[in-house]
Protein backbone atom coordinates (compact mmCIF):
# COMPACT_ATOMS: atom_id res chain seq x y z
CA UNK A 1 0.00 0.00 0.00
CA UNK A 2 2.74 2.60 0.77
CA UNK A 3 4.22 1.89 -2.78
CA UNK A 4 1.01 2.43 -4.55
CA UNK A 5 0.88 5.83 -2.10
CA UNK A 6 4.43 6.69 -3.13
CA UNK A 7 3.58 5.87 -6.98
CA UNK A 8 0.40 8.04 -6.84
CA UNK A 9 2.28 10.98 -5.58
CA UNK A 10 5.00 10.88 -7.83
CA UNK A 11 2.57 10.76 -10.93
CA UNK A 12 0.93 13.71 -9.15
CA UNK A 13 3.61 15.80 -8.72
CA UNK A 14 4.86 14.84 -12.48
CA UNK A 15 1.17 15.82 -14.03
CA UNK A 16 1.73 19.46 -11.70
CA UNK A 17 5.31 20.08 -12.68
CA UNK A 18 4.63 19.39 -16.82
CA UNK A 19 1.11 19.88 -17.60
CA UNK A 20 0.42 18.13 -20.60
CA UNK A 21 -0.41 20.29 -23.69
CA UNK A 22 -3.43 19.75 -26.10
CA UNK A 23 -5.26 20.69 -29.17
CA UNK A 24 -7.39 22.57 -26.59
CA UNK A 25 -5.07 24.40 -24.50
CA UNK A 26 -5.55 27.74 -25.69
CA UNK A 27 -3.34 29.31 -28.00
CA UNK A 28 -2.21 32.43 -25.66
CA UNK A 29 -0.62 30.09 -23.19
CA UNK A 30 1.65 28.23 -25.41
CA UNK A 31 2.66 31.51 -27.32
CA UNK A 32 3.29 33.96 -23.86
CA UNK A 33 6.70 34.34 -24.38
CA UNK A 34 6.39 35.27 -28.02
CA UNK A 35 3.92 39.03 -26.59
CA UNK A 36 5.04 42.31 -27.07
CA UNK A 37 5.50 42.57 -23.61
CA UNK A 38 7.79 40.20 -22.96
CA UNK A 39 10.35 40.51 -26.23
CA UNK A 40 10.62 44.83 -24.37
CA UNK A 41 11.07 43.34 -21.11
CA UNK A 42 13.80 41.26 -22.56
CA UNK A 43 15.27 44.22 -24.78
CA UNK A 44 14.96 46.56 -21.93
CA UNK A 45 17.07 44.50 -19.67
CA UNK A 46 19.54 43.74 -22.75
CA UNK A 47 19.53 47.41 -23.80
CA UNK A 48 20.29 48.10 -19.94
CA UNK A 49 22.95 45.90 -19.19
CA UNK A 50 24.67 47.14 -22.24
CA UNK A 51 24.55 50.64 -21.06
CA UNK A 52 25.39 50.15 -17.59
CA UNK A 53 28.56 48.44 -19.21
CA UNK A 54 27.40 44.76 -17.95
CA UNK A 55 28.78 43.53 -21.53
CA UNK A 56 28.47 39.99 -20.52
CA UNK A 57 24.74 40.32 -19.63
CA UNK A 58 24.06 41.74 -22.92
CA UNK A 59 25.96 39.15 -24.61
CA UNK A 60 24.52 36.50 -22.94
CA UNK A 61 20.46 38.04 -24.90
CA UNK A 62 22.45 37.40 -27.66
CA UNK A 63 21.27 34.56 -30.71
CA UNK A 64 23.09 31.49 -31.08
CA UNK A 65 24.24 32.52 -34.13
CA UNK A 66 25.52 36.05 -32.89
CA UNK A 67 27.50 34.05 -30.19
CA UNK A 68 29.20 31.86 -32.48
CA UNK A 69 30.41 34.83 -33.99
CA UNK A 70 32.61 36.24 -31.37
CA UNK A 71 33.02 34.68 -27.65
CA UNK A 72 31.81 36.40 -24.54
CA UNK A 73 35.19 37.27 -23.66
CA UNK A 74 36.37 38.77 -26.49
CA UNK A 75 33.03 40.96 -26.89
CA UNK A 76 33.57 42.06 -23.15
CA UNK A 77 37.43 42.97 -23.69
CA UNK A 78 36.82 45.11 -27.12
CA UNK A 79 34.64 47.23 -24.79
CA UNK A 80 37.81 47.15 -21.96
CA UNK A 81 40.12 48.41 -25.39
CA UNK A 82 37.57 50.75 -26.41
CA UNK A 83 34.51 51.88 -24.28
CA UNK A 84 31.41 53.37 -24.84
CA UNK A 85 31.65 56.71 -25.75
CA UNK A 86 29.00 57.97 -23.42
CA UNK A 87 28.27 55.39 -20.97
CA UNK A 88 25.32 55.02 -18.06
CA UNK A 89 22.76 56.46 -20.53
CA UNK A 90 19.73 54.39 -21.02
CA UNK A 91 18.19 53.58 -23.73
CA UNK A 92 14.21 54.24 -24.46
CA UNK A 93 12.05 51.70 -26.07
CA UNK A 94 9.71 53.34 -28.82
CA UNK A 95 8.32 50.70 -30.82
CA UNK A 96 8.33 46.73 -30.67
CA UNK A 97 7.15 45.17 -33.23
CA UNK A 98 6.34 41.21 -33.54
CA UNK A 99 6.32 38.85 -36.59
CA UNK A 100 6.06 35.43 -35.76
CA UNK A 101 9.50 34.56 -34.56
CA UNK A 102 11.06 37.64 -35.65
CA UNK A 103 10.75 41.35 -34.26
CA UNK A 104 12.15 44.55 -34.34
CA UNK A 105 12.84 46.92 -31.50
CA UNK A 106 13.34 50.36 -32.20
CA UNK A 107 15.02 52.96 -28.78
CA UNK A 108 16.55 56.15 -28.44
CA UNK A 109 19.31 57.19 -26.90
CA UNK A 110 20.76 60.74 -26.87
CA UNK A 111 18.52 61.82 -29.24
CA UNK A 112 19.38 58.86 -31.59
CA UNK A 113 17.34 56.35 -33.02
CA UNK A 114 18.61 52.85 -33.11
CA UNK A 115 16.50 49.54 -34.70
CA UNK A 116 17.19 46.17 -32.78
CA UNK A 117 16.06 42.85 -34.18
CA UNK A 118 15.52 39.93 -32.23
CA UNK A 119 14.56 36.28 -32.67
CA UNK A 120 12.60 34.05 -31.06
CA UNK A 121 15.19 31.06 -29.97
CA UNK A 122 15.14 28.49 -27.20
CA UNK A 123 11.95 29.89 -26.09
CA UNK A 124 12.92 32.80 -25.39
CA UNK A 125 13.91 36.36 -27.12
CA UNK A 126 17.18 37.19 -28.14
CA UNK A 127 18.93 39.94 -29.65
CA UNK A 128 20.21 39.59 -33.41
CA UNK A 129 22.94 42.01 -34.26
CA UNK A 130 22.79 43.39 -38.10
CA UNK A 131 25.11 40.64 -40.52
CA UNK A 132 27.42 43.86 -40.57
CA UNK A 133 28.15 43.54 -36.88
CA UNK A 134 28.42 40.05 -37.21
CA UNK A 135 31.23 40.55 -40.02
CA UNK A 136 32.94 43.33 -38.47
CA UNK A 137 33.42 40.79 -35.15
CA UNK A 138 35.51 38.37 -37.73
CA UNK A 139 37.97 41.26 -38.04
CA UNK A 140 39.28 40.04 -34.35
CA UNK A 141 38.98 42.50 -31.50
CA UNK A 142 42.26 43.79 -31.87
CA UNK A 143 41.83 45.22 -35.27
CA UNK A 144 38.41 46.26 -34.22
CA UNK A 145 39.32 48.27 -31.09
CA UNK A 146 42.19 50.21 -33.72
CA UNK A 147 39.91 51.17 -36.29
CA UNK A 148 37.54 52.25 -33.83
CA UNK A 149 39.97 54.04 -32.04
CA UNK A 150 41.19 55.54 -35.23
CA UNK A 151 37.46 56.46 -36.03
CA UNK A 152 37.14 58.14 -32.55
CA UNK A 153 34.09 56.35 -31.68
CA UNK A 154 35.61 54.89 -28.17
CA UNK A 155 35.36 56.40 -24.70
CA UNK A 156 37.98 57.37 -22.35
CA UNK A 157 38.66 54.03 -19.65
CA UNK A 158 37.98 54.76 -16.21
CA UNK A 159 40.19 53.41 -13.49
CA UNK A 160 36.78 52.72 -11.52
CA UNK A 161 34.75 51.41 -14.43
CA UNK A 162 34.93 47.50 -15.33
CA UNK A 163 33.28 47.05 -18.27
CA UNK A 164 32.10 43.94 -19.78
CA UNK A 165 30.79 44.29 -23.27
CA UNK A 166 30.34 46.82 -26.14
CA UNK A 167 31.78 50.42 -27.00
CA UNK A 168 28.99 51.72 -29.74
CA UNK A 169 25.19 50.90 -29.90
CA UNK A 170 24.51 47.63 -30.04
CA UNK A 171 23.62 46.22 -33.37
Amino acid sequence: MIVGVLIGAAVAVSAVLNPVVTAESPPAAQSTERSETTLRQIAQLGLDSYSSGSYGDFWDLWSTQAQAALAREEYVRLFQLCPQPVPDVRFTITTVTVSGDTAKVQAVRLNETADFGFLFQGDAWRYSPPQEELQEYQKGVDQLARQRQAAGTCGSATATSTPSTPATVPG
